[in-house]
């Protein structure tokens, strides 16, 4: 698995290659791009994305673009269902802009548009209380929410109505430190919050017994650093990124020891998102897009060769936006797909950081005959290559990563056809003979690869290893 950092048995480089429940690393899907053109801010509904293209926030329905209103300092959205009369109720997206006061996209007599939030609380004189600037917003317990005036606070709607605001429904969250709102998100019975330095839990029904629990004292890294998932039947997680790590709700060590290089770097917005039809997590760190497998928790691999900007979860697919526009992962063994239908065929790296097998023995050893266990697709090969002492000595061979032609299946989107597959897992061995001190290995691949287990063969002074 990738470690940002020299360890035995770990990769310096994943590039493409994804962790598996079985334990090995397998090709990443293919990605499909759905919106073209240069992507600033972007945030899910149901299946559709608001997104922010020149300076306009715009609705992809999933065929076309709706020009919605003017671009603000950001972009987070939560959907509702409001009442709007006698068992009617309308589908609206509210967002938050850093600019205005939380407002909602809503289709109104076949039109999309743009609707702003008149509040029916109002002071003495008959003015309406304002509603704060939003940064942050979600739905939990039949209420919207959102940060308030006070940076330590939120604020809440009333129970299905999302034109009442009090004033006073301000549930505050202070540990030590003065600390901000930055994120919230929805986590079965509990609302997340996401502060500077510090994550809290409210619980409870309504503004009257909301209880208010920290959960850890590691803050969010940004907006869009929550992300909760559904595991099991009792089994809710809760992710987030920090600018020390990712990590889950109920483990005390960050989940991102391996790349823990990734965040030395100055603050900068993280962001998670769960991929829930293949169980991975997606962590954004500083432009860089790392990916966990929900039940191997700690084990990494990295998606390369995008621009990424920012995560995209949305009910059924994830994915990616950014100056490229937005893409979403879809079939396997097969090349990522722009919008006009160009493919782009990308590459799986698995690069091993330096091994020294005889470092007590005078250092020196031989590399035989290394030994894989794959498994792959009909319709490519994996090159092996074998390097001693930083490139002096070098070997390499080809391989096919299957033994059979099976028939053709995919998960896939966008009537994209997967090739050939599955495979049976094949043993595959090479025979370098390189003399040296350290070696490297490494196999690539431009199709889909799983590598389910490598076992190197040095001969070291007389003593196998």
């Amino acid at each position: 698995m990738l470690s940002l950092h020299p360890q035995p048995g770990k990769l310096r480089y994943a590039n493409n290659l994804l962790p598996t429940k079985a334990g090995g690393l397998a090709t990443r899907p293919a990605a499909a791009q759905v919106v073209s053109g240069d992507i600033a801010a972007a945030a899910p509904w149901g299946n559709r994305v608001l997104l922010e293209k020149l300076g306009r926030i715009r609705l992809w329905d999933g065929l076309t673009e709706t020009d919605i209103a003017p671009a603000g300092r950001g972009l987070q959205a939560t959907p509702f269902q409001a009442l709007t009369a006698a068992g009617a109720r309308e589908e609206r997206l509210y967002v938050a802009d850093g600019v205005n006061p939380l407002w909602y996209v809503a289709r109104v007599s076949g039109a999309v548009g743009r609707y702003d939030i008149a509040n029916k609380v109002k002071d003495a004189s008959g003015v309406a209380y304002p509603l704060p600037i939003a940064h942050a917003c979600a739905t939990w317990r039949g209420r919207l929410w959102t940060d308030a005036d006070r940076p330590n606070r939120a604020q809440h709607c009333q129970f299905d109505d999302p034109d009442y605001w009090d004033p006073l429904w301000t549930p505050e969250y202070q540990g030590e430190d003065a600390e901000r709102v930055i994120a919230l998100a929805a986590h079965g019975k509990m609302l997340a919050v996401g502060m500077s330095q510090s994550v809290w839990a409210t619980t409870g029904d309504s503004h009257y017994n909301w209880q208010r629990d920290p959960l850890a004292g590691y803050g969010a890294a940004g907006p869009a650093a929550l992300a909760s998932v559904l595991i099991g039947e009792n089994d809710q997680r809760l992710y987030w990124a920090s600018t020390f790590g990712v990590h889950q709700s109920g483990v005390d060590a960050p989940l991102s020891d391996d790349i823990r290089e990734a965040f030395a770097a100055a603050p900068y917005p993280c962001e998670v998102a769960i991929d829930r039809r293949r169980r991975l997590l997606l962590a954004l760190v500083v432009g860089r897009l790392f990916v966990m497998h929900l039940d191997k928790p700690g084990l990494w691999g990295e998606i390369t060769g995008h621009n990424v900007r920012g995560l995209l979860q949305l009910d059924d697919y994830c994915g990616w936006y950014g100056a490229d526009g937005a893409w979403l992962l879809g079939a396997r063994d097969v090349p990522d797909r722009r919008l006009d239908g160009t493919p782009s065929n990308f590459t799986s790296l698995y690069d091993t950081w330096e091994d020294i097998p005889n470092p007590d023995g005078g250092g020196r050893a031989l590399l035989r005959r290394p030994r894989f266990t794959l498994n792959g697709s009909a319709r490519g090969n994996v090159t092996y290559t074998a390097t001693a002492d930083a490139g002096v000595n070098r070997f390499s061979s080809t391989a096919s990563l299957a033994d059979e032609t099976p028939q053709k299946w995919a998960d896939a989107i966008a009537g994209l056809d997967g090739e050939p597959w599955p495979t049976a897992p094949v043993r595959r061995e090479f025979a370098p003979y390189l003399a040296g001190t350290k070696f490297r290995h490494q196999l690539e691949a431009p199709c889909y690869m799983e590598v389910l287990k490598f076992d190197p063969d040095y001969h070291v002074g007389g003593k196998e290893e």
